[in-house]
């Protein structure tokens, strides 16, 4: 988030490659919404356009690879995915909606059937909600602030003037993650997250609310790392109508199919198409440098209709910052994929609604049992109503109707294991962390014990924690700054804050959890240092008051204006110093009058009193 970042292509702006960069900076779909699509032409215009040079060799490597991540992909999806979409969130997988072999299938009319046929017991689905609410609460609550932005360097002092204007930069970034769908979003990442393990999001810029915030769904997104095991590539196949696609990329770049479509109207309009979309690395491919941008872009994003022949892309851009994130829970090696909780638990979910099948299958054996009746009964009148009496001629010891079998399974045994089971599921999606405070009994435990329950807690999700504000949440607010600078939304620094570097710290409820250790530790040097100073008082020399005041003001994630900047604390104690000097210089003052009185009356009574032949003691004291 640093001060010399520019969003804007760094060309010659005169030459012709900067103008084509500074065209690739740019997006229809940056605007798309409803007033757009009605300025679109009725009719399309006849397609005249050339082909995209090179374009056939960067198609062929983008489609070679979004095979060969789907390939890599697979086991995560065939092995992992479809069942935690099966037995937890159906409702957040193509694969159950959309998808045939893997692969999403356009004007697919049976999505609205049920997904939960299943899930027998949600308790799962209950237990990933309060975990996806608690993250997102607990990092990123849009009833709070949750972060805070300062220099990067601890030895930069800010002034006044500074933290004005950076606590003005907070507020506005607030502002617009209000007014636009990033919360929305955020908590589908944590869902994602939560159950799948791994959580994309794309942040685009956006005429209306400044940014737009797109959570792709499971089992359309396909993820490359790069050697820092971090995500480098995202690539999507999904599926849009010809109304969407003009929207999104406009009327002159779609090829002749999706245009005729859009001529025809009525349902024409929502007869879909598969669109792949990719963003990676802005590189050249081949000899000729196919697909290489113009510009200082690092990023290079194409969307293309898939399985069509066309001239050009529908989009193509570059980006300078990146412009999507992924969260992982955890991850292993060079896994472009994170692990859940919810794969942690899938055992014990899918046991779940195993046992309550069966106790429902023993509930009803014992209310309605298989009968057992005598042959002579067979094509005779009878009745299973309870409470009907069926009569029976000539009834014998074996004739009748009776239970097949005596059923008399130990109902509460089973009602036990599949508690046992279900607080395994709890545990395992940590809701005994996060409804911690409101099961307990607070009345019976001080703030400090429920402090320290809290972050005996949060040792285990630490690097979970870490990893969210390293991956989702950091890049996130660099992105939406840089758009924001681009677009005139951050104001100019002052002149102390020119060329100083920002960023971003966290301030959320789960991420002051993760501080409470280290604020624990400074109130105990301070009441250690108090009580030595009782024995011995140079003990108190070894504290630096200002810093320690500082730190715990950052520790605490508190604002930057309550504290004043080192000039004006130095300000403040030298006229503390001449007004002390002054008072002392009076009460010297006043102390020699004191003196010069109490001497003036002794004297007076000395002078007074006789002490025999004529003399007072004040002569006889001076030998007079």
């Amino acid at each position: 988030m640093a001060q010399q970042e520019s969003g804007k292509p760094a060309a010659n702006k005169g030459s012709p490659k900067s103008k084509e960069a500074e065209k690739l900076s740019h997006a229809h779909y940056e605007n798309a919404s409803p007033g757009l699509l009605a300025q679109q032409s009725a009719v399309p215009k006849e397609d005249k356009t050339q082909e995209m040079r090179d374009w056939q060799i960067l198609r062929g490597h983008l489609e070679t690879r979004l095979t060969g991540l789907y390939n890599w992909r697979q086991s995560w999806w065939a092995l992992n995915w479809s069942n935690l979409a099966q037995f937890i969130l159906p409702r957040r997988s193509i694969m159950l909606t959309q998808s045939v072999g893997g692969q999403p299938t356009p004007n697919n009319m049976i999505r609205g059937q049920p997904l939960n046929d299943s899930i027998i017991n949600p308790h799962a689905t209950y237990c990933a909600r309060v975990c996806a609410a608690g993250l997102m609460n607990g990092l990123a609550s849009p009833s709070r602030q949750w972060f805070k932005m300062k220099p990067t360097s601890k030895d930069v002092e800010i002034d006044a003037a500074g933290r004005m204007w950076i606590d003005d930069v907070e507020q506005r970034i607030y502002t617009v993650l209000g007014s636009s769908n990033f919360y929305n979003s955020f908590a589908q990442e944590c869902e994602d997250l939560t159950v799948f393990g791994t959580a994309p999001c794309i942040i685009y810029e956006d005429k209306e609310d400044v940014i737009r915030c797109y959570a792709p769904v499971v089992g359309e997104y396909f993820l490359a790392s790069s050697s820092t095991m971090r995500i480098d590539g995202l690539y999507r196949k999904f599926v849009m109508t010809c109304a969407q696609a003009i929207d999104f990329f406009g009327d002159s770049l779609p090829p002749d199919q999706i245009k005729n479509l859009w001529r025809q109207k009525g349902a024409a309009l929502d007869q879909e198409q598969i669109v792949a979309h990719s963003i990676e690395p802005n590189f050249g491919i081949g000899e000729t440098d196919a697909g290489k941008l113009p510009g200082n872009f690092t990023w290079r994003e194409v969307y293309w209709v898939w399985g069509m022949g066309a001239k050009q892309p529908l989009a193509i851009r570059g980006f300078v910052e990146c412009p999507f994130t992924v969260a992982r829970w955890a991850t292993q090696s060079n896994d472009a994929y994170g692990r859940s909780p919810g794969m942690d638990v899938l055992p014990d979910v899918m046991q779940l609604q195993h046992e309550c099948k069966k106790k429902a299958e023993a509930i009803e054996k014992q209310v309605n049992p298989p009968l057992l009746a005598d042959i002579t009964m067979k094509n005779q009148p009878s009745s299973s109503i309870p409470g009907d009496v069926t009569y029976v001629a000539h009834l014998g010891p074996d004739q009748g109707m009776r239970p097949m079998y005596v059923v008399n399974p130990d109902i509460n045994a089973m009602m036990q294991d599949i508690q046992a089971v279900e607080q395994r599921i709890s545990t395992g999606f940590f809701n005994d962390l996060f409804l911690m405070l409101s099961e307990q009994n607070t009345d019976r435990q001080t703030a400090y014990e429920a402090a320290q329950k809290v972050q005996e807690k949060m040792q285990i999700l630490g690097s979970v924690i870490e990893n969210l504000i390293t991956e989702a949440l950091k890049p996130k607010l660099k992105r939406i700054y840089q758009i924001m600078k681009r677009r005139g939304f951050i104001p100019p620094p002052p002149e102390s804050m020119k060329g100083v570097a920002l960023d971003v710290e966290f301030i959320s409820m789960l991420a002051l959890a993760q501080k409470g250790t280290a604020t624990g530790g400074l109130e105990r040097i301070v009441q250690l240092i108090g009580n030595m100073a009782a024995v011995y008082p140079e003990a108190k020399d070894n504290l630096d008051p200002d810093i320690y005041i500082q730190t715990m003001n950052d520790l605490l994630g508190n604002t930057q204006k309550i504290l004043r900047d080192s000039t004006q604390v130095a300000v403040i104690r030298k006229a503390q110093a001449k007004a002390m000097q002054e008072q002392k210089m009076q009460q010297d003052i006043a102390g020699a009058a004191q003196t010069a009185k109490v001497g003036a009356d002794a004297a007076s009574v000395l002078s007074q009193t006789q002490i025999g032949g004529g003399a007072d003691a004040l002569s006889q004291l001076f030998g007079g």
